[in-house]
């Protein structure tokens, strides 16, 4: 007498065939990932450098550089102001700049992540020349009346955390004008990464880092004093 087979998996086939699924499937995922990220932080370095390019153009056309947009607040503030300036730090304003792409209620730039695109400015203001409580760099007319020769930024670029100022032997660059980043995907407020958040005249720049105590995924541009009046030349704003 023929005994029927009986076709079908047992339970062990059936874990082995579920776990190989499941490495595949997470071998596929984590490049994907790793792609998607990657595609983040390229978007970004093309974004910075779109916003450079504006600010050298914003300058040659006002004769100064654009007010950064207050980050906390909901509503769209216009930054090609009549006012004096008096804020140092804050969001890249796109609508000032004229700079395409994804932007907060408040009109300020935003990253690959979603996050708003940071801009910090010198408020260096000349005692020799110039009007006393306007930034020379923010202000119309200020960067001429105050002269090359009397023209300085204090801003500056370190590779380490400082409180005050950087030491000299961790120093990338000072006389820095403006400082323009992103916070990249991680913007944890720790390591090297806090410096960059603590709204002071110290940035920091390093190598990129997953390290979970010492994470830096920053991406920074920026302008030395000797550009930005290059431009400002270029363009007849200087005498």
């Amino acid at each position: 007498m023929n005994r029927v087979s009986q076709s079908g998996f047992s339970l062990v086939e059936l874990s082995i065939v579920l776990v190989i699924v499941g490495t595949l499937a997470a071998s596929a995922v984590i490049p994907l990932s790793s792609s998607v990220r990657q595609a983040r932080y390229k978007q970004t370095d093309g974004q910075l450098e779109s916003i450079r390019e504006a600010m050298h153009g914003y300058l040659a056309s006002n004769g100064k550089l654009p007010c950064p947009v207050e980050i906390e607040s909901d509503i769209a503030v216009n930054t090609d102001e009549s006012n004096v300036c008096s804020r140092a730090f804050g969001g890249v304003p796109a609508v000032a700049i004229g700079v395409m792409g994804e932007r907060g209620a408040n009109g300020v730039l935003l990253d690959r992540w979603g996050r708003p695109i940071y801009y910090a400015v010198s408020m260096t203001d000349s005692e020799a020349s110039g009007t006393r409580g306007y930034p020379d760099w923010l202000s119309v007319g200020e960067p001429s009346s105050v002269g090359a020769g009397n023209l300085t930024a204090d801003l500056q670029l370190c590779r380490s955390t400082a409180s005050k100022a950087c030491a000299r032997r961790n120093l990338v660059a000072n006389q820095i004008v403006w400082v323009i980043y992103s916070l990249g995907e991680r913007d944890d407020n720790k390591g090297l990464q806090a410096e960059n958040q603590d709204d002071d005249n110290v940035f920091t720049i390093s190598a990129y880092s997953m390290n979970a105590e010492q994470p830096f995924d920053d991406q920074i541009i920026w302008a030395s004093r000797s550009e930005v009046v290059y431009w400002l030349l270029k363009a007849n704003w200087l005498p």
